[in-house]
């Protein structure tokens, strides 16, 4: 049996190099986040975020040359999140409709969430005068889209892909829609009862049942 060699320190720096180049980049990332659903687009400057995460501008540059690619980048990772979050969704269920109820659940409750709300009022808004925010949006939206269409799938098997996918975007656009009656900093309509429970169930109506429409 060959003998093992011990890593050496230069290796071991390279790595500690990588995890804390990786951290900044996430830093920057979130800052930027930050920024954009709290205080805008217009706000959203190098500057600021450089300030925001206590780097120097020229730091911040090194990982982003320009505003246009921290947006983007920017962008992605806040898609991502979303990935990672129905990731820890599966690891809580093994049971399809139960995992997929509880996902409704948490694409409710981000609703009610400030930092969410702002960053679609902001993403919203800033794609429909940019074509490339409207792009790098549009492949948000593909992704959740997606996203949807795997938990949907084992709920009902024999559901036609394109019903499958034609009934995600009603779910996704009835959760979206969700913001602007009962997100952060709205008040529920009275007299709609739960309108958070009924949402799920009739979301689970549509992933399940053939005939609903």
């Amino acid at each position: 049996m060959p003998a093992t060699t011990a890593p050496t320190k230069k290796t071991d720096g390279r790595r500690t190099e990588r995890a804390s180049s990786k951290r900044r980049r996430l830093d920057i990332l979130e800052a930027a986040r930050l920024i954009f659903s709290e205080e805008g687009y217009d706000q959203l400057t190098l500057r600021n975020v450089a300030s925001k995460v206590g780097i120097h501008l020229k730091t911040l540059q090194h990982y982003f040359p320009s505003k246009e690619e921290l947006v983007q980048s920017m962008l992605i990772y806040h898609d991502e999140t979303y990935a990672q979050a129905y990731e820890y969704l599966r690891l809580e269920s093994d049971d399809p409709e139960e995992l997929f109820r509880k996902a409704m659940a948490f694409l409710i409750k981000d609703d009610k969430d400030r930092q969410t709300a702002g960053f679609f009022y902001q993403l919203w808004a800033r794609a429909h005068n940019d074509e490339h925010a409207n792009s790098v949006m549009h492949g948000m939206y593909r992704n959740h889209c997606s996203n949807i269409e795997k938990l949907m799938e084992p709920l009902n098997p024999d559901l036609p892909k394109q019903a499958r996918k034609q009934r995600a975007i009603m779910i996704i656009s009835m959760i979206e829609g969700l913001m602007l009656m009962i997100g952060y900093g709205k008040k529920k309509p009275w007299g709609v009862g739960n309108l958070e429970q009924q949402t799920i169930e009739l979301a689970v109506k549509l992933a399940k049942d053939p005939d609903i429409i």
